[in-house]
């Protein structure tokens, strides 16, 4: 058995529904971009991060993340399925986000632009984790075939308290 195998097993019989409360990321057909991890309640300023309700009917997949990166601090979770990202910059980043590609695509590199000197490296993330700077770098992805799984993990700089926990699984 391979190291992400669990994972990607969990995200292949994830209950995949879109989220009707998140009109940002303005779902296609066949695409979801889905939070499972602590989130920000925007309506309550200054309120700590809450878990997802997503998070809260199913902790798995935020659990294993954190049993495979303990080294990794971070409280978002995001899961996508066949998700195709623009080119974007994660704004509301703290520090460097991770993300791992799962499933049996092919292409669906993650480009990244390089602020100074707008040279753009394409990285297969396929079940290899990269750390990168999604506040300060424009990145995106490119084509691919077949399904595409990503989780992507990282903090925002609406956090307002570090080292969350495994959740307790119902």
């Amino acid at each position: 058995m391979s190291y992400f195998d669990h994972l990607e097993e969990l995200l292949k019989d994830y209950d995949w529904k879109v989220n009707k409360h998140n009109n940002t990321t303005k779902m296609r057909k066949g695409e979801m971009s889905l939070s499972v991890g602590f989130t920000c309640h925007w309506n309550k300023p200054g309120k700590p991060f809450l878990p997802s309700q997503l998070m809260k009917k199913d902790p798995r997949i935020y659990n294993e993340c954190k049993r495979l990166f303990p080294d990794f601090d971070f409280q978002m979770v995001v899961i996508n399925k066949n998700f195709k990202s623009p080119p974007h910059k994660d704004i509301n980043n703290t520090q460097q986000s991770l993300i791992v590609g799962l499933g049996d695509y092919d292409g669906g590199d993650l480009c990244i632009e390089n602020p100074d000197t707008k040279e753009v490296v394409e990285h297969c993330v396929w079940r290899s984790p990269l750390y990168f700077d999604g506040k300060n770098c424009l990145h995106w992805v490119n084509d691919w075939k077949n399904d595409r799984y990503t989780i992507i993990l990282g903090n925002s700089k609406f956090r307002s308290h570090r080292g969350c926990d495994v959740i307790p699984e119902k």
